[in-house]
């Protein structure tokens, strides 16, 4: 008897402190390997575009903002690592929002030279092509189409200015890594202001830039155009229409050094400037500005270092609004090319208490992130934000914009 007392009290005791323990201290378990599930389907290649509204107060001028590999869980972990949940930032300011579907020709996952080509004109193709479809057939892009209505285009990026997404709203190539080509034909494009790194794509090997071909396009900008290599560059000039500006703050990417501009110091430039553009004639403005590197920190898996990364990102969209909302003539978008690192935002414990710790997890590959076929967020605000609601493929979001000018019933004109 005294052996069976013995064991219930001992069994109740184990009992009681497990209770205890579940309810008051997060039970240490295992965490099991990643469920994975390979699911067939059938890829057709017919797009079906939204039926766009007719937009009857045009927009004078578009500012597109690209977070590369910016998901909605970046925003959302950035907000509350930044103020907490209830944080409103400058992504909680656009009155309306919808969500993109990102995949590239004949693949679910993209990379940024197919998306960005879907944003710039509206066609599908394959990954790593810039500015040509599937078939290798250059594509009309919408800096080539507002050129020949008499608008100043600018392309904008805290990588090197020759990056995929840059590239596909000026150049076309089969590869985004033929710099060369790229490089080439972003002098010859119809920007009127390109600011960012990359400055040895322009520069010979033999004078110690990365071109193969022994073109030293660095020397025809400094000839036929304006180069400007520093923050103190781009503050300190004084715009006169005529000669191009290239701005080329670093050799290749931007490294946030003293002497670089931030991305937000880059856009109220082109937008300054671009204003004065109108003043002498041009019609409107197309901006593109990239924030970069919120892709490459996802690909490290460093939560701190997107941290970083979006918050430029987000000066860069609280500028923009100004801009937009002093004059209302003005269409900002912001969005992303894709999502990056599969990020979320898991709970820290087994119990749902109260916590002032975020647990993010990244969820593509062990020590290293990839691009993932998330849908990711789009915010609008101006004239034509109306076509910017609800589920959106990445290619409506050209059409979309050409209805937001009424590029199609533009009259032709030159304005530089």
């Amino acid at each position: 008897m005294k052996i069976l007392k013995y064991f219930f009290v001992a069994l109740l005791s184990i009992v009681a402190t497990l209770i205890v323990v579940n309810q008051y201290v997060p039970v240490l378990i295992d965490v099991p390997k990643k469920d994975r599930l390979l699911v067939d389907f059938n890829f057709g290649k017919e797009i079906t575009n939204k039926e766009l509204i007719p937009v009857e107060r045009k927009a004078k001028n578009i500012i597109l903002l690209i977070g590369d590999g910016m998901g909605s869980n970046q925003i959302l972990a950035y907000k509350i690592a930044k103020e907490g949940p209830n944080a409103i930032t400058a992504f909680d300011m656009f009155p309306v929002s919808g969500l993109v579907k990102t995949h590239a020709y004949n693949t679910v996952v993209t990379d940024s030279a197919s998306s960005a080509t879907a944003f710039s004109s509206g066609t599908k193709t394959i990954n790593r092509y810039v500015g040509v479809d599937h078939e290798k057939n250059p594509v009309t892009n919408i800096t080539e189409l507002l050129h020949k209505k008499a608008y100043v285009n600018s392309i904008i990026a805290t990588s090197e200015i020759t990056h995929a997404t840059v590239a596909a709203f000026a150049a076309h190539t089969e590869s985004r890594y033929n710099t060369d080509a790229i490089a080439e034909q972003i002098f010859y494009s119809n920007n009127y202001f390109v600011l960012g790194g990359g400055s040895d794509f322009f520069k010979t090997k033999e004078d110690g830039g990365l071109r193969d071909d022994g073109k030293s396009y660095l020397n025809k900008i400094k000839t036929d155009a304006i180069l400007l290599e520093t923050k103190n560059d781009l503050v300190n000039h004084r715009f006169k229409k005529g000669k191009k500006i290239f701005g080329l703050f670093n050799k290749e990417e931007l490294i946030r050094e003293a002497h670089e501009p931030s991305l937000k110091d880059m856009l109220d430039f082109a937008l300054v400037n671009s204003n004065s553009m109108l003043e002498l004639g041009c019609k409107g403005f197309f901006i593109m500005a990239e924030g970069s590197q919120i892709d490459w920190e996802g690909h490290d898996n460093n939560f701190f270092g997107q941290y970083d990364e979006i918050e430029e990102f987000e000066n860069a969209v609280t500028s923009a609004l100004a801009f937009a909302k002093n004059r209302q003539d003005t269409l900002v978008l912001v969005t992303a090319d894709h999502e990056t690192g599969g990020l979320l935002i898991e709970k820290d414990t087994l119990r749902y208490k109260e916590t002032n710790q975020m647990k993010v997890t990244w969820n593509t590959a062990i020590g290293k992130g990839d691009h993932t076929g998330a849908m990711v967020p789009i915010f609008a605000y101006g004239p034509g934000s109306e076509n910017f609601t609800g589920i959106l493929d990445n290619t409506d979001i050209f059409f979309a914009m050409q209805e937001a000018m009424g590029i199609n019933d533009l009259p032709d004109g030159t304005c530089y």
